[in-house]
């Protein structure tokens, strides 16, 4: 997957702007506005399992987190360059996937994240390791099949070749017609 949702710095680029944009639909103001907010929380610019835990017990309890994610296995996931903390990017990826949501804005979320080379399409590689993420972030409830063996399914059911790529579309379509699939997406348990 890459790092391209790791914060490089206290300050925002305009490139890391641009990223948060594509996946969360907020608008460089917004997200600005945010970030200024989180700094006033976390000077350091990062949020540690304890303060992400405070956080992640008042999600689940205004809404109720799908599943029975713990919340090691989420902040896990999210922690992306693994140094026991979340930075703002980091953080904001970690609510979009634990709030409540369309099954369409879900699968789109998740489609832009594991994009890694945002081209548009998640190749084999891609979905493989996208796949390998959810499986960790849901732990002992995921499915028992492999990240391989389930993306392989999903290019079989689209009726695609391993070296082809899979379009947006294609994907939101397969989530839509396939429970496993739309489970995993959605880190249903």
């Amino acid at each position: 997957m890459g790092n391209r949702f790791v914060l490089k710095s206290k300050t925002l680029t305009d490139e890391e702007i641009a990223d948060i944009e594509k996946v969360t639909n907020f608008d460089a103001d917004s997200i600005k506005e945010r970030y200024k907010n989180f700094l006033k929380s976390h000077p350091s610019g990062k949020m540690n399992k304890k303060q992400f835990l405070e956080i992640y017990d008042q999600i689940n309890r205004n809404f109720g987190v799908r599943g029975e994610m713990t919340c090691e296995n989420v902040f896990a996931a999210f922690d992306k360059n693994k140094d026991e903390a979340l930075d703002f990017k980091e953080f904001v990826l970690a609510l979009i996937f634990l709030r409540p949501n369309t099954v369409e804005a879900n699968v789109d979320s998740f489609f832009k994240w594991y994009d890694v080379s945002d081209d548009g399409c998640l190749d084999y590689q891609e979905l493989k390791e996208s796949f390998e993420s959810v499986i960790y972030l849901l732990g002992k409830k995921a499915d028992p099949k492999t990240a391989e063996q389930m993306a392989s399914e999903v290019f079989a059911m689209l009726s695609l070749k391993d070296d082809s790529k899979i379009t947006k579309e294609q994907f939101i379509k397969g989530c839509k017609e396939n429970p496993t699939l739309r489970k995993m997406c959605l880190l249903e348990t």
